[in-house]
């Protein structure tokens, strides 16, 4: 192989990484344009069958790689990564599970929070945080709703992981049961706090409909237009 490919650099390989890192590139894509350079596995993660190739090419390759990945940026999922991503999905151009294998490459403790690992909020949310919670059970329907959300430039990351948080019917319905509960006895706002804070990271203060759910008192019918409002930014 060190023969028949004496041009190759590390960088070759450090950008091939970066672009399926950030998801400019699927796994099959990756795998299509290395077919000369990888084992033909499809088992493997793409990065560590990448810095294997590399390493396997020249020694000194796989330094170069670790302190390029691990000094720069560029090695978490972007907007623009998960659009193109959810878009082979719905082309059947990957699978759900390499979807999920590439939104939750970086992996979190139970204990540890994920918010501020990648730069768009949302992004994290869907990667770490709802997709592996709900991968399973999504519709290509919600999967087109969710490509046409991050589609959209960034706007509030609060109000974009509640959108998607209700393309969930059963957290749809535990939402209007904390929103309710909060209208009917406002002086227990803890109970609102501590589902927001567990849910979405954030408490009333931050909540971005806080100021239309006050608005709602005595009238909690409004409630069911509060979030298909909130949950048309997924549509």
């Amino acid at each position: 192989m060190k023969d028949k490919l004496p041009y190759i650099t590390s960088t070759h390989f450090i950008s091939l990484i970066k672009a399926y890192l950030q998801g400019n590139k699927t796994k099959p894509e990756i795998l299509a344009e290395t077919a000369d350079l990888l084992p033909s596995s499809v088992h493997n993660e793409v990065s560590q069958l990448l810095t294997a190739a590399a390493h396997n090419m020249n020694d000194a390759f796989y330094a170069d790689i670790v302190d390029s990945i691990q000094h720069t940026s560029g090695t978490v999922p972007t907007r623009k990564g998960l659009v193109h991503h959810l878009e082979a999905l719905l082309q059947e151009e990957i699978t759900v599970q390499e979807l999920l294998d590439w939104a939750t490459w970086y992996t979190i403790e139970e204990d540890q929070i994920s918010a501020g690992i990648m730069d768009d909020f949302a992004v994290e949310y869907f990667c770490l945080d709802f997709l592996p919670v709900y991968h399973e059970q999504l519709s290509e329907r919600q999967f087109h709703s969710a490509l046409q959300l991050f589609k959209q430039q960034a706007q509030n990351p609060l109000k974009e992981k509640i959108a998607l948080t209700l393309l969930i019917e059963t957290e749809r319905q535990h939402f209007l049961y904390f929103l309710r509960s909060f209208l009917e006895q406002p002086q227990y706002i803890e109970a609102l706090d501590s589902y927001l804070m567990k849910k979405f990271g954030m408490d009333h203060n931050s909540f971005p409909y806080m100021e239309e759910l006050m608005k709602m008192s005595g009238h909690p019918e409004k409630m069911e237009d509060l979030l298909e409002k909130a949950r048309m930014l997924a549509v």
